[in-house]
């Protein structure tokens, strides 16, 4: 089957028939991401064309909904890299033992089914435990409702939690035959949220110690990038963290924002102060 590229018109008319019925903006990812995974939803339905595959788009009332499970990243794990986690433990949580208050606040942008926040939320337990100064809250979001909601079931395959240290999945997760159930006092750690990092923030989005985004922006484009670089430096608190996957860095202007703290990590902290004026010209 012979895709045509991106300009062809019809595949911006995709975009924006998947933008009006699911809210969803492919315009705003990488072009070359988003027609490898439109792609292969073609290929899955037969469609030859754009044109073809924008009609099924308004035939089938289904459709709309598998393609953009298709675009959305579900790519996730408990503990991915576990390396991260040991870093983050070890260079990023005493120092956050003294924020005011004691109660650290963390956000796990870009969650999908949530692996990643049930694991910062079982890194911060474990830390925490015999620290009567200290709690957490966590807030975890993603574009994908569906994701969400699988998240805040918080109920996966076994193999799911394979590479997971014994000890830990006995004290956290509920085993049972083919499937695992995350404890509840780990699910009441976690507010989940729908949410779509490129569109309108609210003023809540801030006074975080410690941001996890990882494996997300390598597929936007650079000045999308940019923008959440920025926006993760306002919603930081004064020297709080940003975690991002092994193949992101920080380039250009965003790195006017942050000190990296462990390069091979990717762990970054945000400078003492952030131009309070760039959310008024940028946004």
């Amino acid at each position: 089957m012979a895709v045509k590229s991106e300009e062809d018109p019809n595949f911006h008319q995709v975009l924006s028939f998947l933008l009006k019925a699911k809210g969803f903006d492919g315009h705003r990812y990488k072009p070359n991401y988003i027609k490898r995974r439109i792609a292969v939803r073609m290929r899955a339905t037969g469609s030859a064309t754009y044109r073809d595959y924008l009609g099924l788009l308004e035939r089938d009332r289904l459709e709309p909904s598998h393609l953009l499970d298709r675009l959305t990243i579900h790519v996730t794990e408990f503990f991915r890299d576990p390396p991260v986690y040991k870093a983050v433990e070890e260079r990023i949580l005493p120092g956050l033992s003294r924020v005011p208050g004691g109660r650290i606040k963390a956000w796990c942008a870009g969650c999908s089914t949530g692996e990643e926040a049930y694991s910062v939320a079982i890194l911060l337990k474990e830390w925490t435990v015999g620290q009567s100064t200290l709690s957490f809250e966590i807030l975890a979001t993603d574009i994908d409702a569906a994701s969400v909601k699988a998240a805040e079931k918080g109920d996966y395959p076994a193999e799911a939690v394979q590479r997971l240290p014994r000890t830990l999945a006995s004290r956290w997760l509920r085993m049972g035959g083919p499937r695992v159930r995350v404890s509840q006092e780990l699910k009441h750690a976690i507010r989940f949220r729908n949410h779509d990092l490129l569109g309108a923030w609210e003023p809540a989005l801030s006074g975080f110690h410690l941001i996890f985004c990882r494996n997300l922006l390598i597929y936007l484009t650079s000045p999308q990038q940019q923008k959440l670089y920025e926006r993760f430096a306002q919603a930081l608190s004064p020297g709080g963290y940003l975690v991002l996957g092994l193949t992101e860095t920080l380039l250009g202007q965003a790195r006017r924002f942050y000190h990296c703290v462990d390069v091979k990590h990717r762990i970054y902290q945000v400078l003492p102060r952030v131009d309070e004026t760039y959310l008024e010209k940028q946004f």
